[in-house]
């Protein structure tokens, strides 16, 4: 009944205003979602579209503790419902999930970088495309694909749905289908990652690999292992 997909400004969780859909049947849902993909979520800012529920102040409550209990910030819930969005404001909650400027997916440790990263990404899109540097202690997330133009610096953090492709050199760590997908691929110029990651499989690069004469290679799991082999972009 709920469904994820990425904004300019961070992640967005789509509701259903469906008579059968209650509340409480889809905020166990999310529960569900974010026990099997908590390395997704995690540190992780969202915005509802609750459509045209009409929630109370506790209902709203309940689901921003649930987020918080698995370190997720809820930030704005857009709504049709006139008291739902009564009850947002009271929560000193945004209701526009489009305002310019809430924070983006890209994330440092000190915050949210306060310039737009995104050389171009649209909403609804099932990627985001990326042209510049990722920094050590930046991480970018999407529940879909994450293409870049530039280099991942080790420390940095990638984390997609679906598929991630590095133009450059990817140092940092990576985790290709974070929702459970096993049929993702990760790819670049120059496979270098400190740890690798698709679906539920991890690979650890040792410290010490040398790379003398780097080349294009994609990991992808075959046969419940994840191998890496020749890319030909």
């Amino acid at each position: 009944m709920i469904s994820i997909k990425g904004l300019r400004q961070g992640l967005l969780i789509l509701f259903s205003d469906a008579e059968n859909a209650t509340w409480a049947t889809q905020l166990d849902e999310l529960k569900v979602k974010l026990e099997q993909s908590g390395s997704f979520f995690q540190n992780a800012r969202v915005a509802f579209d609750v459509r045209g529920l009409s929630l109370s102040l506790d209902d709203l409550q309940i689901a921003k503790t649930l987020l918080e209990s698995y370190r997720v910030n809820l930030w704005a819930i857009a709504s049709q419902n006139d008291k739902t969005i009564a009850n947002t404001r009271r929560m000193n909650l945004a209701t526009d999930p489009n305002n310019e400027e809430m924070p983006s997916l890209v994330t440092d440790d000190i915050g949210t970088l306060k310039e737009n990263p995104f050389a171009a990404t649209a909403e609804g899109s099932d990627g985001i495309f990326l042209q510049r540097l990722v920094r050590s202690g930046q991480t970018l997330r999407h529940p879909g694909h994450i293409v870049i133009i530039g280099d991942v610096h080790p420390g940095a953090e990638l984390i997609a749905g679906s598929d991630i492709i590095v133009w450059g050199k990817l140092q940092g760590a990576a985790h290709a289908g974070s929702t459970g997908n096993d049929k993702a691929i990760v790819c670049a110029l120059d496979l270098a990652p400190s740890i690798l990651r698709i679906g539920n499989t991890t690979r650890r690069v040792p410290a010490d690999k040398k790379r003398k004469y780097p080349k294009p290679e994609m990991a992808k799991i075959v046969n419940q292992e994840m191998n890496i082999i020749e890319w030909t972009p």
